[in-house]
């Protein structure tokens, strides 16, 4: 069985050739493509104080966050039903609410 992959390389290379045009990049002036570069510096500015902004929003958020609740809460389950060693250092709780 033959593969169809090297004539559709072929034929999406042509396509891209004659999409393109010839001489599209030898159209723009000097002029233009320093515009062009000048705007894309003055968006890239404003993209990094966007993204300063950003870090420092989720900074404050970070900051003002308060610890989760039950971190390094003890419980006493002396009479709760219990699977496993009584010494374990680790017990798993689960609450669950059958409503």
């Amino acid at each position: 069985m033959k593969s169809r992959w090297p004539k559709a390389c072929v034929a999406g290379l042509a396509l891209t050739c004659a999409l393109a045009g010839p001489g599209k990049a030898a159209e723009k002036s000097t002029d233009d493509l320093m515009k062009e570069i000048e705007s894309l510096k003055a968006m890239m500015v404003g993209i990094q104080k966007d993204l300063q902004e950003i870090k420092g929003t989720l900074a404050r958020q970070a900051q003002a966050a308060p610890a989760p609740a039950g971190i390094g809460t003890v419980l006493d389950l002396g009479g709760a039903q219990a699977k496993g060693e009584k010494t374990a250092k680790l017990t798993l709780v689960e609450v669950s609410d059958y409503q």
